[in-house]
């Protein structure tokens, strides 16, 4: 193995989003041993950088889906590549989002710009109001930094306690041309067309020239399943959705019980 990526939430992070000693352990031993060590994520590169150094480690970042490609270093922040998202469809997006009731959130690499349309509490989400990346604005303050096309978004997302409305968002987005996945159970996502974590790890061991077959990925949620198909050896979480652990190569514990050191220290 010359390469792990591996997903934050609900993998790397247990149920209360918070990083487990050990599997910072095995992460730090990984990169002893001169593994690339690589964060595959649905956050933003702010957020993923915050867990780089909170472990103390330096690495590269498929963020926000794999729209936004970066390297971590003691020099600091280094972007690869990224993708935008056309504006029509971000308007379009939004309109959808407003109509159904349902949270916004447009996401570029400095952070997210949330508003929050029916669900002041957003328990669903909690644990993102105590991220410094996360920006909340009214509708209307949304709608005018849509109309500008000097900002320029890379992913959206859509969170709702309701999963019927949500489903119901999914399909109105789909039938507009815009498909979404989940990444999480109450949590809906739109990148640009052909852009996920798969194609983002396959950039990046081209650039490293790194054989995709000497890879390993690990992620629990819909949006890693083209990351651990791509992957040289591709490990759910025991707490992964029944459809991501079918594409998997194998199954680990569950994130509460350290499943990504678990799955690391058996091929170091």
């Amino acid at each position: 193995m010359k390469l792990a990526a591996i997903d934050l939430d609900g993998t790397l992070l247990n149920s209360q989003h918070q990083l487990l000693e050990v599997n910072t352990q095995a992460l730090r031993q990984a990169q002893a041993q001169g593994i690339q060590l690589v964060l595959a994520t649905g956050r933003s590169v702010v957020s993923a950088v915050d867990i780089l150094e909170q472990m103390e480690l330096e690495g590269f970042i498929l963020a926000l889906n794999g729209t936004f490609i970066a390297q971590k270093t003691s020099a600091g922040v280094k972007m690869l590549r990224s993708f935008q998202l056309e504006q029509s469809d971000v308007k379009k997006a939004f309109a959808l989002a407003q109509e159904e009731k349902i949270t916004f959130i447009a996401s570029n690499q400095l952070g997210s710009d949330r508003v929050v349309m029916d669900d002041p509490e957003e328990l669903v989400q909690e644990f993102l109001m105590k991220r410094a990346d996360l920006r909340c604005f009214t509708a209307n303050e949304m709608q005018e930094k849509i109309d500008d096309s000097s900002n320029h978004y890379l992913k959206l997302a859509f969170t709702n306690r309701n999963r019927k409305k949500l489903l119901s968002l999914k399909q109105r987005l789909e039938n507009a041309g815009l498909p979404t996945i989940f990444s999480d159970t109450h949590y809906i996502e739109y990148v640009p067309q052909g852009v996920n974590k798969g194609t983002a790890l396959q950039f990046l061991c081209e650039k490293l020239g790194i054989p995709l077959s000497e890879t390993l990925a690990i992620g629990d949620q819909e949006n890693d399943i083209e990351l651990l198909q791509i992957s040289g050896r591709g490990i759910a979480m025991g707490n992964a959705q029944e459809h991501v652990k079918a594409v998997a190569d194998q199954v680990t514990v569950t994130n509460d019980q350290a499943g990504v050191a678990k799955a690391l220290l058996r091929y170091l």
